[in-house]
């Protein structure tokens, strides 16, 4: 049962975001500042613990901390917390090294704010919940977690700690769902159970993941980690148009959201949405900081799929400065194709082959190259070896399809993962009957010299 709306106590300690709201306003209007500041300092630890700014809740702690040297040390553990991954801060997350080596320090030395949380004229369950903090999202060190053991069966059976400890460490969530049938309004526990029911070691759950995180992000619209946690599941099922939703969704928070910014630019293009996803890749490129090697890639690539040939090869020139893997090799081989450079493209789709010998594609436009160069017994071989290539590639997908059908939970999961893989299966065999007429034009070049070797396949690089 909800304790009285006047009882501030029992508000912080039943632990959901508003249940703190509504205590740090029942504090304020009774002048009760050690309560209003540690509801305050709550609700900017749990607002960065759901990807949501704290900058509102950090101040108004200031406001209740006076000269408190007790309530200043606190502040600086609480502002020490580390962003969310997805909240989009990735320069905060660089924060130099000094200053993450004090933090360390704090944590190990003797009188540490370990020590520090042991005593003081605050509340246990806050000084308790810092130390969780410290524990789940600060501390680096190995032994933290022989630390956590020990202090969670020492915890008052109170909804704030049990959503801590739930939320910390994959061993503990079967606490976040026992708190959220005793405290139905801890929504706030559905990111966290959202990414643990993803991290299934036997049987990863996508959709109660979705679930879960579409619940958090209702109650928490100004989270830029929950749209992007949305965005990631959408892209893992190659469900392109709801990934650009999430994604802008983010960025319409945190236009800077390097991540979110990246997810756009590689949804925009699988939706063939070329032009836009030039100009979103330029952001990225224009701010000079983040994801570089990919946003080059993404936007050669588009380039190259609409005709702007010059534009293509300078951004496929500068990704090779930034990143090198077989998908830079296939785009830069095509690109030379197309300019005619046919002795560079071979080199490049070798390059490529040489990186990743399953490369099909590069085995294939390979052998189509060195057709046009009436290098007949090569191109045979590089089309044969594409060939394998293929075989080997829908094989493989077809397991990765059994197995994915095995772990769905729900028919809809079913449904989806089968559409999935077979149309990717559908490319591959279509490319592979590609493969099969090309040899057989080849071969019957090598018995009717003066024939033309074969016609240039269509590019299909992602």
């Amino acid at each position: 049962m909800p304790p009285p709306p006047g009882d501030v106590q029992a508000l912080i300690e039943r632990g959901c975001f508003r249940c703190l709201e509504l205590a740090l306003a029942r504090a304020d209007e009774r002048r009760q500042t050690p309560l209003a500041f540690e509801a305050a300092v709550l609700l900017a630890l749990r607002a960065t613990e759901l990807g949501m700014p704290s900058d509102e809740w950090i101040a108004r702690a200031r406001t209740y901390a006076d000269a408190s040297p007790e309530r200043a040390q606190y502040l600086e553990m609480a502002t020490g917390v580390p962003p969310d991954p997805l909240r989009g801060l990735r320069d905060d997350l660089l924060v130099e090294t000094q200053i993450r080596n004090r933090i360390q320090q704090r944590l190990a030395s003797v009188g540490s704010w370990y020590d520090v949380l042991q005593t003081g004229s605050h509340s246990d369950v806050f000084r308790r919940y810092l130390e969780l903090t410290l524990i789940c999202a600060v501390d680096r060190r190995p032994e933290r977690f022989e630390r956590l053991d020990a202090l969670v069966p020492r915890l008052p059976d109170l909804p704030l700690l049990k959503y801590r400890v739930g939320a910390c460490d994959d061993r503990y969530q079967s606490q976040l769902q026992s708190l959220q049938q005793e405290v139905p309004e801890f929504v706030d526990a559905d990111f966290a159970l959202g990414r643990y029911a993803l991290r299934g070691p036997t049987s990863p759950d996508p959709d109660e993941a979705l679930r879960r995180f579409r619940s958090a992000a209702a109650a928490f619209p100004t989270s830029t980690a929950i749209p992007m946690a949305i965005g990631n599941v959408y892209q893992s099922w190659e469900d392109w148009a709801n990934a650009l939703a999430a994604f802008d969704q983010s960025l319409a928070l945190l236009p800077s959201h390097p991540d979110a910014r990246l997810g756009r630019v590689i949804s925009l293009s699988n939706l063939d949405r070329h032009d836009e996803a030039i100009a979103s890749a330029s952001v990225l490129i224009d701010a000079g900081r983040w994801h570089l090697g990919q946003a080059f890639y993404w936007r050669a690539w588009n380039y190259f799929n609409i005709g702007n040939n010059q534009a293509a090869r300078a951004d496929a020139d500068r990704t090779r400065t930034l990143m090198v893997n077989p998908a830079v090799f296939l785009l830069s081989g095509l690109i030379e194709w197309r300019f005619l450079r046919r002795d560079s493209a071979e080199t490049e789709f070798q390059e490529a082959l040489k990186m990743d010998f399953g490369q099909c594609e590069a085995a294939f436009y390979l052998g189509g190259v060195r057709a046009e160069l009436r290098k007949v017994p090569e191109a045979v071989a590089a089309m044969n070896q594409a060939r394998q290539c293929y075989d080997l590639a829908i094989s493989v997908r077809r397991k990765l399809s059994e197995d994915a059908m095995a772990k769905a939970a729900t028919p809809a999961a079913k449904a989806r993962e089968s559409a999935r893989h077979e149309r990717a299966i559908a490319l591959v065999e279509k490319r592979r009957v590609e493969v099969v007429d090309a040899i057989d034009r080849l071969q019957k070049v090598q018995t009717a010299p003066g024939s033309t070797p074969t016609s240039r396949p269509s590019p299909q690089v992602r």
